[in-house]
């Protein structure tokens, strides 16, 4: 039997191939916790007196944030933090029967840590689900992928609810895997001008978002999956049928092959992709315009949910759910 090489206590059921380590479940499970805490203090996500909204979609990852998260000020360890978490409803089938379904339960999780949960709707927003706006711009004759509508109108969503909430963060649960397939899509597409931003925020085109940290950024999908299963967090039970046409789908396994060969490639890519941001964000920024329509800072005249709303027919209705 196999002692773990950090207790050497407890047999080893764990191999951690970055370090060569074999680790028993507790080990790699307070090395998790410890990362995230590294994480968030050396990059200072989170300091006295910020109101941290946590993303919730009810899937493992987020799960395991919110339970990290809630750990952390309970313990302590965040003190001085108001919290809350949400979860935003798009308004497809996925969101409606996989994410609300799964309501009560992180009402209970987040209860059990003394923070409060909301759940938003596309459609108390925007006067349109996600499902709507697709179908009303294929009428148009726009075929655009349901992951793009639901990422630019989610983030404009959080944006607009967290000012009305006074948000000072917003916490999402972005891997390590995540993080390596971002850096890696755009390099691959020659997106250089969203290196500008990354690490900080989520879209290239939105400059004023409210700040969004992620502190599991350095954490392995497959280290979280484990912690969310012995910890008695749900795992995923059904995919998004949106998920296998996104072009992140097949770097998934890409990535997941050359880690074979090279432990440490997720890990590079995220250093390279903050390197390369940080030598960019060293220069003058570029200048930046404001919608003709809705007054966001864009790099072009109209942002892209306005674009979104206007190729669909429906930007009067949004203006109008902006006003209100």
């Amino acid at each position: 039997m196999t002692l773990c090489q950090r207790c050497g206590k407890r047999p080893a059921q764990y191999y951690k191939a970055v370090s060569g380590e074999k680790l028993c479940l507790s080990c790699l499970f307070r090395s998790v916790e410890r990362k995230v805490v590294e994480t968030i203090r050396s990059e200072k996500l989170i300091v006295p007196g910020d109101y941290v909204a946590i993303a919730v979609s009810g899937g493992k990852d987020s799960l395991v944030l919110l339970y990290i998260l809630g750990r952390l000020k309970e313990r302590g360890t965040l003190g001085g933090v108001k919290m809350e978490a949400f979860t935003i409803n798009e308004g497809h089938p996925y969101s409606c029967f996989y994410r609300m379904s799964r309501r009560d339960y992180v009402r209970d999780l987040a209860s059990k840590f003394g923070i409060e949960y909301n759940v938003y709707h596309f459609k108390d927003i925007f006067g349109v689900t996600a499902m709507e706006l697709s179908e009303r711009l294929a009428k148009a004759g726009h075929e655009v992928h349901m992951c793009t509508i639901d990422g630019v109108l989610r983030r404009r969503a959080m944006n607009i609810i967290g000012k009305a909430r006074g948000w000072t963060k917003i916490a999402t649960a972005h891997n390590l895997d995540d993080e390596a397939q971002t850096v890696m899509l755009n390099v691959l597409m020659g997106n250089l001008s969203r290196f500008s931003w990354y690490g900080r925020y989520e879209d290239a085109e939105e400059k004023d978002l409210i700040p969004r940290i992620k502190p599991l950024k350095y954490i392995r999908e497959e280290e979280i999956a484990l912690y969310a299963y012995y910890h008695g967090l749900p795992l995923m039970e059904l995919e998004c049928p949106y998920v296998t046409t996104n072009p992140r789908y097949n770097l998934k396994f890409t990535l997941a092959e050359m880690e074979r060969d090279m432990p440490t490639v997720k890990y590079n890519l995220v250093s390279f992709g903050e390197k390369l941001a940080s030598l960019l964000q060293s220069r003058a920024p570029p200048q930046m315009k404001r919608c003709k329509y809705c007054g966001s800072v864009s790099a072009r005249d109209i942002c892209r949910v306005c674009e979104l709303f206007e190729k669909a027919g429906l930007l009067d209705l949004y203006l109008q759910k902006l006003l209100s």
